[in-house]
C-alpha cells in the first residue's frame, strides 16, 4: 500500500466514523452541527440544516455573505483556541468549537443555527429576528412560512451550555480518532484492534440518540456500558436532588426485588461517594481498596467500577459496572469507554425527561390556567406574525380588546371564586362567538383580546355584537355559581376595536387604539362597542 493510498485510506475511516459520531449527537441535541478544518472548508455537512441555512444557500449574496462569517468565525475560533458563539447573517445564534489533535492540525464543529427565545416578542424574541431577516432576504410569503416551520427558538441559556457540552463529548471523540488514525498510518496496515474501541463507541451512540422514553434510556444506557466493557453486572442510578437520595431505575444481573427498595443518600457508600465528589472510582480488588465492603457476596469478582453522570457542573446520577466476563479487572481503557459514555448518556437522560414533559410544557406555555384561552405571550406573537403577514400581502386585520364591567364589585361582593365562574363562563361564550381562524386571549385580570385575520373594522362589529349580547344574557341561574343565589346584576362588556394597518402602523399603536376604544365604550356607559376612530 503506497502512502498516498494510506493517507486516503485513513482520511475516508476518520470521515466515515465521524459522520456516524456526528449523526447522533446531532439527534441527540436538536441542533444542526458541522466539521470545517482550520481555513474554513467543509469538511462533514451539518446532518440535518438549519431550514434558514438551506433557503439562504439558495440565494447567490446570501450565501456568500454566510461563507464569509462562518470562516471569519472560525479563524476567530482558532486564534484564541475557544469556543466562539456569534449571531450570523440571518439572525441566529451559531457557536464555533476548536479541537487541536496536535500542535500542526485543526479542526472547528460549528453548530447551533437557532433563534434566541425572548420573553415578548415585541422587545426582540425569536420570532422578530426570523422575520427580519427572512425580510432583508427578500424571500416570499410561502418560502417564509416554509422556513419558519424548520426553525429552532431556545433559551439563552441552552444558547450558552450548547458549545461545552458538543466540546465535552465531541472534542474529545475527535481527538482520539485522529490519534488513532496516526497509529495506522505508523504501522503501516489498517490494524482494527485499535478501532474496535471506537465502533462499539459510535454503535452506542446510534443506539442512544434515537430515544426519548426515559425507561428505555436507562435500560440503554446501562447496557451499552456493560457492554462495551464486557461486564456481567450494573445499575443505572439517579440522584433527587430535593432528597439527595440515589435510586435505582435499571440494572442487569441484579436482584430487582431486593434493588428497589434501596436508596442510598448522598455521600453514603461507593455510589453515594461518586455522587457527593463527581469523581468516578475504579477498583481493582475491593478486598484490598475498599476495606468495608470486604467479602460482599453479591461480587463474582472484586473488581468494579463506579461513574458519575454529569449535565454541566452537576451530578444527576451514577453507573456501577462490576463482574467482568473474563473474570479480569477493569482497565483504565474501560474506565474512559465508560466516561465516554456517561458523558452523552447525561445529555441523553435530560433530554428524555424535557422530551415527556414538552408537550404538556408547551401547552401550558400557550394557554391560561384558569379560563384555557391563549395567554398574552403567545397572543403576543400571533399578533406580531399577523402584522408581517398583512404588510406582505397588503391586506387588514381587526383587534377586540375587552373588557368585563365593574369586575371589582362582583369580586368584593361575591368573592374570588365567583369572580373566577365569571371568567371562565365570559372566555367560553367569547370563544363560541368567534370563527375558527380568530385567536382569543386572556390578556390580564379580567381583560380579553381576540385577534380577526381578514377581517374590517366594519365587518368585525357583527362579532362584537354577538359576544356583547352573549355576556349581557349570561345565565344568572345559581348552579353556574357552585350553588350560590342569582347574582345581583348581570356581568357585561365593553368592547374597543381597531384595524390594522387603517387605524395604525405599529402594533404598539395598534394596541392603545382599541384599549382607547374600550375605555370610550366605558364612558359612555358600558355594555356597548366602540370602534376607535382617528
Amino acid at each position: 500500500m503506497t502512502v498516498g493510498n494510506i493517507m486516503k485510506a485513513r482520511e475516508e475511516l476518520d470521515m466515515l466514523l465521524w459522520r456516524e459520531f456526528q449523526d447522533g449527537l446531532t439527534i441527540l441535541l436538536d441542533v444542526p452541527i458541522g466539521l470545517y478544518d482550520r481555513n474554513g472548508s467543509l469538511l462533514i455537512p451539518a446532518s440535518k440544516e438549519s431550514s434558514m441555512c438551506s433557503a439562504a444557500a439558495g440565494h447567490e449574496k446570501t450565501a456568500a455573505l454566510c461563507a464569509e462569517q462562518c470562516r471569519d468565525a472560525i479563524a476567530c475560533a482558532i486564534e484564541k483556541k475557544q469556543i466562539y458563539i456569534y449571531k450570523c447573517h440571518a439572525n441566529q445564534h451559531v457557536f464555533a468549537v476548536p479541537v487541536f489533535p496536535d500542535a500542526s492540525v485543526a479542526f472547528v464543529i460549528v453548530g447551533g443555527k437557532v433563534y434566541l427565545e425572548g420573553g415578548d416578542p415585541l422587545q426582540g424574541g425569536g420570532l422578530k429576528d426570523f422575520y427580519r431577516a427572512a425580510a432583508d432576504f427578500g424571500f416570499d410569503d410561502d418560502s417564509v412560512k416554509k422556513i419558519k416551520e424548520g426553525i429552532k427558538v431556545a433559551s439563552s441559556k441552552s444558547v450558552s451550555a450548547l458549545p461545552g457540552i458538543v466540546s465535552g463529548i465531541a472534542a474529545p471523540f475527535l481527538k482520539c480518532l485522529y490519534a488513532k488514525s496516526d497509529h495506522v498510518i505508523s504501522a503501516g496496515a489498517a490494524d482494527t484492534h485499535w478501532f474496535k474501541g471506537f465502533y462499539a463507541l459510535e454503535q452506542v451512540y446510534k443506539s442512544i440518540a434515537p430515544l426519548f422514553d426515559k425507561e428505555e434510556i436507562y435500560d440503554s444506557v446501562l447496557l451499552s456500558c456493560m457492554d462495551i466493557v464486557g461486564a456481567e453486572r450494573g445499575s443505572l442510578m439517579l440522584l433527587d436532588n430535593k432528597s439527595n437520595v440515589l435510586s435505582i431505575k435499571a440494572s442487569r444481573g441484579l436482584d430487582r426485588d431486593v434493588l428497589d427498595n434501596i436508596s442510598i443518600h448522598l455521600g453514603e457508600g461507593i455510589a453515594g461517594g461518586v455522587a457527593a465528589k463527581g469523581e468516578p472510582v475504579m477498583v481493582e480488588d475491593i478486598e484490598h481498596e475498599v476495606m468495608e465492603h470486604r467479602n460482599m457476596p453479591w461480587y463474582k469478582t472484586k473488581s468494579f467500577i463506579s461513574m458519575p453522570l454529569r449535565l454541566d457542573n452537576r451530578v444527576i446520577g451514577v453507573i456501577n459496572i462490576s463482574d467482568k466476563l473474563t473474570g479480569g479487572v477493569f482497565s483504565k481503557e474501560d474506565l474512559l469507554l465508560v466516561k465516554s459514555i456517561a458523558n452523552y448518556a447525561s445529555i441523553a437522560l435530560e433530554r428524555g425527561a424535557y422530551y415527556s414533559m414538552s408537550e404538556e410544557l408547551k401547552l401550558l406555555s400557550m394557554t391560561d390556567a384558569l379560563t384555557g384561552l391563549f395567554n398574552r405571550r403567545y397572543f403576543l406573537e400571533r399578533l406580531f406574525e399577523e402584522v408581517e403577514r398583512v404588510k406582505r400581502h397588503n391586506e387588514k386585520f381587526s383587534l377586540f380588546i375587552l373588557d368585563i364591567d365593574n369586575f371589582k364589585a362582583f369580586n368584593d361582593r361575591y368573592g374570588h371564586s365567583v369572580g373566577d365562574e365569571i371568567l371562565k363562563l365570559a372566555s367560553k361564550i367569547i370563544r363560541d362567538a368567534v370563527r375558527s381562524i380568530d385567536v382569543v386571549a386572556r390578556y390580564g385580570g379580567e381583560e380579553f383580546v381576540v385577534l380577526l385575520p381578514h377581517t374590517s373594522k366594519g365587518e368585525s362589529l357583527v362579532i362584537a355584537e354577538r359576544i356583547r349580547r352573549g355576556i349581557e344574557e349570561m345565565k344568572q341561574a345559581g348552579a353556574v355559581f357552585r350553588g350560590l343565589n342569582p347574582l345581583k346584576g348581570t356581568p357585561t362588556i365593553s368592547v374597543g376595536i381597531a384595524e390594522f394597518p387603517g387605524d395604525a402602523e405599529t402594533i404598539d399603536d395598534l394596541v392603545e387604539h382599541a384599549d382607547k376604544a374600550m375605555y370610550a365604550a366605558k364612558r359612555m356607559g358600558r355594555n356597548r362597542v366602540v370602534m376607535y376612530q382617528g
